[in-house]
C-alpha cells in the first residue's frame, strides 16, 4: 500500500514496545517511557453524547454539552478518548477520532493527576 509506514506513531507521540512482554505491544508513557500506564476514564463521545466509564461507574452526558461531544461532532465522527496515568506522575489521553473509515490518532498532556486517583476496575 503507497504511503503507509508501520508503526509510525511520532507524531501523536505515542510510543509502544513489543520487547516487554513476549506475543504482546505494550504502550509507553508518552512522556517518560515508563511501562506503568494505568487507565483511568474512558470516555466515547459522539455529537450528541458522551459515555464515561471511570472507577465511580458509567455516566451519560446527554445533548451535545461536552467538549468531547462538540469536538466529534465538529469532526463529523466518534471519538474514543482513553484517559491514563503513569506510575512516574505523568497524565495524558490517547485518543482516536473516526472519520470515513479513516482512524486519526491523537495524543494529549494533562496536568498531572491528583493523588486520590483510581483506576477504572478498581473503587
Amino acid at each position: 500500500m503507497k504511503g503507509v509506514q508501520e508503526n509510525n506513531l511520532q507524531k501523536s507521540g505515542l510510543r509502544t514496545d513489543v520487547n516487554c512482554i513476549p506475543n504482546f505491544e505494550v504502550l509507553l508513557c508518552p512522556v517518560c517511557g515508563f511501562y506503568y500506564v494505568h487507565p483511568v476514564r474512558v470516555k466515547v463521545a459522539t455529537g450528541e453524547d458522551v459515555t464515561i466509564v471511570d472507577s465511580k461507574g458509567i455516566q451519560v452526558v446527554r445533548g451535545g454539552a461536552s467538549s468531547e461531544s462538540r469536538k466529534a461532532d465538529t469532526e463529523r465522527g466518534v471519538r474514543i478518548i482513553l484517559e491514563y496515568v503513569c506510575e512516574n506522575g505523568h497524565r495524558g489521553e490517547v485518543i482516536l477520532q473516526f472519520h470515513k473509515g479513516i482512524v486519526f490518532v491523537e495524543h494529549n498532556q494533562l496536568p498531572p493527576p491528583m493523588k486520590d486517583w483510581s483506576v477504572i476496575w478498581r473503587t
